[in-house]
């Protein structure tokens, strides 16, 4: 494990002056750990011999995350959050808990999660899109080959009442949109966007109870499994489930609701960026956070201040036991150079295809990796993408 980010971010968020909050009877500060896109795999869906059948292999092969390996990457981060020291107070994990919905896979994560209430660190959650089977992905491998579908979990917020859904105000418009006080002075907005969108109700019910905290001296952080905005330029036009539907008009609303950070999933890479309402008025930083399964297997630990003005933002990154860093790095750019050939190959791009998937490979690592404004390797395969590959044809590319 190691500090991905040497220097803590430090935001600013905009509170009443004269407000004056409580801290933590054990901290001055409040801890909190934030996780994404964990995708687990109960491990009796992938029975020992299953995965040398072809049906694995073939499923496997167009995956860039580790599926194999989830439940036991997981056990090891909770293992790593039971015993840091300081644990942290509160965990956060923004959607897609699951491989595919499959009932034994969320068993499997709220077993863990009473794991982790037991040793004081409270737990919320918020689905992904791929925590209902909507994917279409819910299967159990056989160890004949053959393969079946799995029981998908039905009753989201029953199942995890104890994870955010007791004892908190739930959205009335039938959303699994949440907004819960874990800490004196500090609301959770936890916003439903599994389907890729926020319900047309529960958007302005989402900002009043973000008004209203605000009006009465709260802090409000904000979490959603759908990146808030792009935070890349076009990157909506390169895969439009990038961000929350109708981003722009969300955005603005959380924003001039009182919003100035939200705390997302989704896309497998670490970036923090910052965005402004219409009139540039006001701002929200969108901290996304990489999957726990995907290289570099990051996770954040934030530290909001005594006072709720300051958050400190750490990036960590875990390697799976059975492998180094360099094996899983190895493992992701290969795979990758793989999933981008093949969809290359089927947009009709031919030769093309093999030489751009390894440029395009590395240059998806080294933003997965973060800090890429930083590194010189970063920039000279950022200036050989654009100038070899991504000329006249870009936009052919996209508009495919």
């Amino acid at each position: 494990m190691k500090n991905k980010l040497l220097n803590k971010l430090r935001m600013l968020l905009p509170i009443a002056a004269a407000t004056l909050l409580m801290p933590l009877s054990a901290s001055a500060q409040t801890r909190i750990a934030v996780v994404s896109d964990i995708h687990v795999m109960a491990p009796s869906l992938l029975p020992s011999g299953a995965e040398d059948q072809d049906a694995w292999k073939n499923y496997y092969a167009g995956q860039r995350k580790m599926l194999d390996k989830s439940a036991a990457i997981f056990d090891q981060f909770v293992s790593t959050m039971t015993h840091a020291n300081p644990k942290p107070h509160i965990l956060l994990i923004t959607g897609d808990l699951t491989k595919d919905g499959e009932q034994v896979s969320h068993k499997y994560v709220k077993t863990k999660l009473a794991d982790l209430e037991k040793k004081g660190i409270q737990c919320y959650v918020i689905p992904g899109n791929h925590d209902f089977g909507e994917e279409g992905n819910h299967t159990q491998f056989n160890t004949d080959g053959s393969t079946s579908n799995a029981a998908v979990l039905s009753a989201f917020a029953a199942f995890y009442a104890d994870y955010g859904y007791t004892g908190s105000t739930v959205d009335p418009n039938n959303s699994l949109s949440y907004v819960a006080e874990p800490v004196e002075g500090l609301i959770l907005l936890a916003i439903d966007s599994h389907s890729g969108s926020i319900d047309d109700n529960t958007l302005p019910w989402l900002c009043y109870q973000a008004s209203q905290a605000r009006a009465n001296g709260k802090q409000v952080i904000a979490m959603m499994h759908h990146p808030l905005f792009p935070h890349i330029t076009g990157a909506d036009l390169f895969i439009s489930t990038y961000t929350v539907d109708n981003y722009e008009t969300v955005r603005n609303k959380l924003i001039n609701a009182g919003v100035n950070v939200i705390l997302t999933g989704h896309f497998h890479t670490s970036d923090i960026a910052k965005d402004w309402n219409d009139d540039a008025s006001k701002a929200i930083y969108d901290i996304n956070t990489g999957s726990l399964i995907s290289y570099p297997c990051d996770y954040r630990m934030l530290e909001l201040s005594q006072d709720k003005q300051t958050l400190n933002v750490r990036t960590y990154s875990l390697t799976p036991t059975d492998m180094t860093a360099e094996e899983c790095k190895t493992w992701l750019n290969n795979r990758m150079a793989t999933i981008i050939t093949k969809k290359m190959t089927d947009k009709g791009y031919g030769a093309l295809a093999s030489t751009a998937a390894s440029v395009l490979a590395e240059a998806f690592i080294f933003h997965a990796e973060g800090d890429e404004n930083q590194s010189t390797d970063a920039s000279s395969c950022k200036n050989n993408l654009i100038s070899t590959y991504l000329g006249a044809n870009a936009w052919g590319i996209i508009d495919q």
